[in-house]
């Protein structure tokens, strides 16, 4: 008890210093320190600016946010952020704000994976024609897990208890209890635990 109260006393500081630079340098500032920020504090960052996040949620070190304010669905906070209870998000994981973050309750995000909400080549008029924009949010259900180095595109959804296998990339909805893999990701086999 008396270790839990010293840490708040602490860390108290460095959180209001940056909520404090936040209204001067804008939430900017905030995406930039959750970079490389002290994680003791990130939760509590991340629920201050909007981001709905449950107990018992860990995030390692590094967050990456992008698309937080710039983007024409950006929302200028994190409230399209929406973490479960009991989750585990580890380092240098990219959140593409252009849309919801849904990671529900017991997920497991591995280290360096991509959720992208969306795709936009509007700089080139001949490919936007052939590629229109795409917005969906990622959905990460429960007791899911994403290997390291994953990416999960714009309206791509982990289904319960399956596992994204590392490097392999998920552009649509998976099934319950199963693992996938690959470029782009398909199923390896169903997940099935005797718990007789």
């Amino acid at each position: 008890m008396i270790k839990r109260i010293i840490n708040k006393v602490i860390l108290f500081p460095i959180f209001i210093k940056v909520v404090i630079l936040s209204w001067i340098l804008g939430i900017s500032y905030v995406i930039s320190y959750l970079r490389n920020p002290n994680p003791k504090i990130t939760v509590r960052l991340l629920k201050y600016f909007g981001a709905k996040i449950g107990s018992k949620v860990t995030i390692k070190r590094s967050l990456f946010i992008d698309n937080a304010y710039e983007d024409q669905n950006s929302k200028g906070d994190f409230s399209y952020i929406k973490i479960g209870n009991n989750c585990y998000i580890g380092d240098a994981v990219y959140f593409d704000l252009s849309n919801k973050i849904i990671i529900e309750d017991n997920a497991v995000l591995s280290g360096k994976v991509s959720l992208i909400t969306h795709s936009d080549c509007n700089r080139s008029e001949h490919l936007e024609k052939i590629f229109p924009r795409k917005c969906e949010e990622v959905i990460i259900k429960n007791g899911a897990w994403v290997g390291f180095g994953a990416t999960m595109l714009a309206g791509s959804i982990l289904n319960d208890k399956s596992v994204l296998a590392a490097h392999s990339l998920l552009k649509d909805k998976t099934e319950s209890y199963s693992l996938y893999a690959g470029n782009p990701a398909v199923k390896i086999k169903q997940l099935i635990h005797d718990i007789s």
